[in-house]
């Protein structure tokens, strides 16, 4: 008989401990939902924050292209014409030449009684063509800015 309620003890021990076992992880099993939730939440709400952040962006463009008042009171008081609009950069294929591109200058800095010679410094180091006809075959350098 003290066999039967020792046995007896250790089922009722067992029993509750699988009970509290059950009713914690059902906890864990709604925080765990809740996270997810939430997790879906902080989603949207930070995919509504870049949505935000790029309307912000081109509202700051068009106010840039856009006179302010007071430039226009200012215009206005001094009697000056409005300034034509900006037009907007176009995206141009090729680069085109600029003259310190072929061109070196001349030594900064010569002998005392040195005279500026007109040797190979006046000369441009690259034929103009020949630079374009280089940078033909040459794939064009995607700009990462745009």
């Amino acid at each position: 008989m003290r066999q039967f309620s020792i046995l007896l003890v250790f089922v009722v021990a067992f029993g509750g401990a699988a009970v509290l076992y059950e009713q914690e992880s059902r906890k864990v099993k709604g925080v765990l939902s809740q996270i997810t939730d939430l997790q879906a939440k902080l989603g949207d709400m930070q995919a509504e924050i870049n949505r935000l952040n790029a309307e912000l962006e081109a509202v700051k463009i068009a106010e840039r292209r856009r006179p302010n008042l007071n430039s226009i009171a200012s215009r206005v008081l001094h009697n000056e014409p409005a300034a034509p609009a900006p037009k907007p950069a176009q995206n141009q294929q090729r680069r085109g030449l600029v003259a310190g591109d072929v061109t070196s200058a001349a030594p900064a800095i010569r002998a005392r009684g040195e005279q500026a010679e007109d040797g190979e410094w006046a000369k441009p180091s690259v034929d103009a063509e020949a630079h374009e006809a280089q940078a033909a075959q040459e794939a064009p350098v995607a700009d990462p800015y745009q």
